[in-house]
């Protein structure tokens, strides 16, 4: 076969091989879309881009104080709607999954969003090109960090054991219809 035509009937091999991989997953979608609904996927997703955005307002230059201040915003824009949502519907449920241990540890957890609000509170207040604003960050983010590791080893694989996947599902349905109700809110 000549150079080109073999060049040519390699790409349509690839294409094809591609299309027939994709055709493949559809049938996954359904499953994909509902493990992305459940109450547990869903608030690690929130944990994992707060992650990113405190990441990328670490790597930022004091130089762009606009950026950096935009950037701070959409954490604790974030922070608060993410906690919020837990509080008035995560929470109620643990307490009444963990059974015993449920009201220290969700206590807990209300004690230590209560921090975390107050942290943000005060960066809020700051200069983001300041050594005072990083130190106070760092603070935050270490709060935020143990808050998060706590959550997802102690709270959420309670969730997954004691709840069925449609509660799960539920449960995170109304999580994200309250963040979506707070996010307007807060544009309004």
């Amino acid at each position: 076969m000549e150079r080109g035509k073999t060049s040519e009937v390699l790409k349509w091999t690839l294409i094809g091989s591609g299309i027939a991989a994709g055709a493949a997953l559809i049938p996954l979608i359904p499953m994909i879309k509902r493990r992305a609904m459940r109450v547990t996927t869903m608030l690690t997703n929130d944990h994992r881009l707060v992650s990113g955005m405190i990441a990328t307002l670490e790597m930022t230059p004091r130089l762009n104080s606009m950026i950096r201040r935009r950037l701070f915003e959409q954490i604790r824009m974030n922070v608060m709607v993410h906690a919020q949502a837990e509080e008035e519907i995560l929470y109620p449920v643990m307490r009444n999954l963990m059974f015993m241990h449920g009201e220290s540890r969700v206590d807990e957890s209300y004690r230590e969003h209560q921090q975390i609000k107050d942290l943000l509170s005060d960066l809020q207040r700051m200069d983001p090109n300041t050594d005072a604003f990083d130190n106070k960050f760092e603070h935050f983010k270490s709060h935020l960090q143990h808050h998060v590791e706590e959550e997802e080893s102690e709270m959420f694989p309670v969730v997954r054991q004691r709840m069925s996947t449609q509660e799960q599902e539920r449960l995170g349905q109304r999580i994200r219809d309250r963040k979506m109700g707070l996010k307007a809110n807060m544009a309004a």
